[in-house]
């Protein structure tokens, strides 16, 4: 019989692995986004309306590469958070802040990316387009309140997670540092609701996002390598 250490390095190397695939759903699914018509939280109803119905196939596309950035995120999340959890008392409700505003942080952006999205692709863009344009007006905006919500969440898993990198050592400095100031950034543009209220909302939100993701990205490279590089104990028997 194989050891167990066998199969647990394997779902450790999955989780990383999660972590990269996360990034590359979640840039696919910007691209993809910034692909079709142009459209701002500040644009009419009328417009916004139009655009959606114009664009139905692209939500869904969208929605698809969100059902994998948010099941890859959750992967990545609960190995980070066996990771970085300490002994300490300090480090158990640092920890306890990753995975709570982690899973917060993927939950509400899931609800605007896979549900409202979703919704709009497959029926909601065409019955507003041709009935009531206050709803996909509403709807779009809503994707944005929630996005902005659900990144003041984020803002407490990364801050955290930073703390908890510059305090263990168990990835460079400077990734804690850069994960800091994400949570920073995520935290004051709730200020401005991502954009809606405000546009240095969406400002800092998307420089906050960049550094977000070279967080998850390097982590999840350098944390593979590693993984990889450990001694082979799987012919060992019991």
């Amino acid at each position: 019989m194989v050891v167990a250490t066998r199969a647990s390095s394997a779902w450790k190397r999955y989780a990383w692995i999660a972590g990269i695939l996360y990034v590359i759903a979640l840039v696919a699914e910007t691209v993809v986004g910034l692909l079709g018509g142009s459209v701002s939280q500040n644009d009419s109803a009328a417009k916004i309306a139009s655009v959606l119905y114009d664009h139905r196939e692209r939500l869904l596309v969208i929605t698809y590469l969100s059902v994998v950035y948010a099941a890859m995120f959750l992967i990545y999340l609960g190995r980070l958070y066996d990771l970085l959890r300490g002994n300490t008392d300090r480090s158990r409700f640092l920890g306890s802040l990753v995975l709570a505003g982690g899973a917060l942080f993927i939950a509400l952006h899931a609800v605007s990316d896979i549900g409202i999205n979703g919704l709009l692709g497959a029926k909601l863009a065409s019955f507003g387009f041709q009935h009531d344009q206050g709803m996909s007006y509403t709807l779009y905006l809503l994707t944005y309140g929630l996005d902005s919500v659900g990144d003041v969440f984020g803002s407490l898993f990364a801050f955290a997670a930073g703390v908890l990198v510059i305090e263990h050592g168990v990835l460079p400095r400077w990734l804690g540092w850069v994960s800091i100031l994400a949570g920073i950034l995520f935290f004051l543009q709730g200020f401005g609701l991502g954009g809606v209220i405000a546009s240095f909302g969406l400002v800092l939100d998307l420089i906050g996002f960049v550094l977000f993701l070279i967080f998850v990205l390097v982590s999840s490279v350098i944390l593979l390598t590693r993984e990889n590089a450990l001694p082979d104990t799987s012919g060992e028997i019991k």
